[in-house]
């Protein structure tokens, strides 16, 4: 099953693609709808989508949990959210499909809560680029958990700060921005192997500090480093080791040991 961290970091990933909302996409060409996003994420983590294409058809088949939601503070990471319009509002429009449903509403915009705190909801909607995130809870009123990922067995959250090594599939540096978006102006091309301090982290960037500059990093090229870590200089050399003088101690017995062992090869 899909962790919690892979679905939302599959939401961030598909959302950086797409440039256009078009109705019944679902990541083709940079295109896709609300629904469409969803889908698109679980096709990165491996999952078929295995029903209709509408949040309707989410809502009464692919959620394992389903209810309303009260205040912001109830998000959890990875929460799929619905807008709704009930019977009478001018813009219902319930399928046909589901006129016999004990639930009437119309549940006609979905999204994905990619980080609560600060709250962020990730969808796909008619504004310029396709992707709008949204930073309060407005009009989202009912929300759960989808069927497909595995929200009781996620990853303990890192606690902050903690350190990480900036990494890649290929050898070029890794772009630091001033804003969590892709839009952010460059800021840095940090080497691979840099470690660096993770501050904080907000839809699938993370706020790093690389020496005396700060600024946002896609997580997918963040790597947490043990405590072990902390003092080995990067490629910057911004780190230096806090045992220098017990290293210099350790050199010293170890040649003395070494001009030992040659005087009794010597006699030998």
């Amino acid at each position: 099953m899909i962790t919690v961290q892979q679905f939302v970091q599959a939401v961030d990933e598909a959302a950086s693609e797409i440039h256009e909302y078009v109705w019944g996409e679902s990541g083709d060409n940079g295109k896709c709808d609300c629904i469409g996003l969803v889908m698109d994420a679980l096709r990165k983590c491996g999952f078929k989508w295995p029903g209709t294409h509408g949040t309707n058809w989410t809502v009464r088949n692919a959620m394992r949990t389903f209810g309303p939601i009260q205040r912001s503070a109830d998000c959890f990471l990875g929460e799929v959210v619905f807008k709704a319009r009930t019977p009478g509002h001018e813009k219902w429009k319930l399928p046909d499909t589901y006129k016999n449903s004990p639930d009437q509403n119309d549940y006609y915009h979905v999204g994905v809560v990619t980080s609560v705190n600060p709250l962020c909801i990730t969808h796909c909607t008619s504004v310029p680029g396709g992707i709008q995130r949204d930073t309060k809870l407005g009009t989202w009123k009912y929300g759960g958990e989808l069927k497909y990922v595995d929200y009781e067995g996620s990853e303990t959250p890192m606690e902050y700060p903690y350190r990480a090594e900036v990494t890649a599939p290929n050898k070029f540096p890794v772009r630091m921005r001033d804003a969590a978006s892709q839009d952010g102006r460059i800021v840095e091309q940090v080497p691979q192997g840099t470690i660096v301090d993770v501050l904080g982290e907000v839809s699938g960037w993370c706020l790093i500090r690389n020496g005396e500059k700060t600024g946002y990093m896609m997580k997918q090229f963040l790597k947490p480093v043990s405590g072990d870590s902390e003092s080995v200089d990067g490629p910057s050399g911004s780190a230096v080791a806090d045992n220098r003088a017990d290293l210099e101690t350790a050199k010293t017995a170890l040649e003395t040991a070494l001009n030992v062992i040659d005087k009794l090869l010597m006699v030998g």
